[in-house]
């Protein structure tokens, strides 16, 4: 019995033996099937768990490269605006410019004809400027004719002789009797007709005046007139200078009773001639010139 029981234990030993060297070959081809398995599905996750995070990735970035060009555009669309706000602006000035421009042309033509017009005025007013000078000559050459005699009576005298004085070129000759200069009187003619004559003297025209010596109310006007630069003198304290003459630029005569106070000029009744003739100027000029040398 016991040696029955020794038989079964082996025989058991020996099959579980054999079916360990069995086993163990297919353990191992199963456990090498399991490690293929193991392989094959690590890299099925690895890939699985890969994909989503590179796509994630890519989503982020294309995201931020968009709000990038939304940016830009903004950006882009700003400028824009403003280039387009800019052209309008400049669009506008352009214009402006035309308008301008044409207004200078139009200006510019109306100042070209202001000018053709000035230049023929110019030559209008040398032609009546050398007719003028013209007709002045021939007066001059004409002697022995009186021109024109026109009376003076009591103010008419003071405006035509100061009118004469004022508007002399040549020459002034003055013989009178009374010459009474009063400074001190803002009113006063014949401040107006002495001071006129030194008026005359600074323009270049030749002054000559002679007064009565016996009278003190001359030697106001001889010393004023005498500082001025006017020839001034005194007739020969032997006679008495009693002519109340002017002659104006060896042509026009004024003769008659007034003398250059205020009394005659604006008080009094006086009357006196104006008289247009070189011959009876150049007479009136040689009778002032022989009293003057006392003859």
């Amino acid at each position: 019995m016991r040696s029955k029981n020794s038989v079964l234990v082996f025989i058991i030993i020996a099959v579980i033996l054999t079916a360990g060297c069995l086993g163990g070959k297919t353990i191992e081809s199963a456990g090498t099937v399991t490690i293929e398995k193991i392989k094959t599905v690590t890299e099925t996750t690895t890939t699985t768990k890969l994909v989503p995070v590179e796509n994630r990735s890519s989503e982020m970035e294309l995201a931020e490269n968009l709000s990038k060009c939304n940016s830009q555009v903004l950006l882009l669309q700003q400028a824009l605006n403003q280039t387009t706000e800019r052209l309008k602006n400049l669009s506008e000035s352009y214009k402006a410019c035309l308008v301008e421009v044409e207004s200078q042309r139009n200006a510019s033509k109306s100042l070209k004809a202001c000018e053709d017009d000035l230049v023929r005025t110019r030559e209008k007013l040398n032609e009546t400027t050398a007719e003028l000078k013209s007709c002045r000559e021939r007066l001059k050459n004409m002697s022995g004719t009186t021109t024109s005699v026109e009376l003076l009576p009591d103010e008419e005298y003071y405006r035509r002789a100061i009118s004469a004085i004022e508007n002399s070129r040549e020459s002034v000759y003055v013989m009178m009797f009374l010459m009474k200069y009063d400074p001190g009187d803002s009113f006063d003619w014949a401040n107006d007709l002495i001071r006129a004559l030194v008026s005359a003297r600074r323009r270049g025209v030749e002054v000559h005046v002679l007064l009565e010596d016996s009278l003190d109310d001359n030697r106001a006007a001889y010393e004023y007139l005498r500082s001025n630069g006017v020839d001034v003198s005194f007739d020969s304290p032997q006679t008495t200078l009693h002519a109340k003459v002017i002659v104006v630029d060896g042509e026009i005569v004024f003769i008659g009773s007034h003398n250059w106070s205020e009394s005659a000029l604006y008080w009094n009744h006086e009357v006196s001639v104006r008289i247009y003739s070189k011959e009876i100027a150049e007479k009136v000029i040689e009778y002032f010139k022989n009293v003057k040398r006392g003859t």
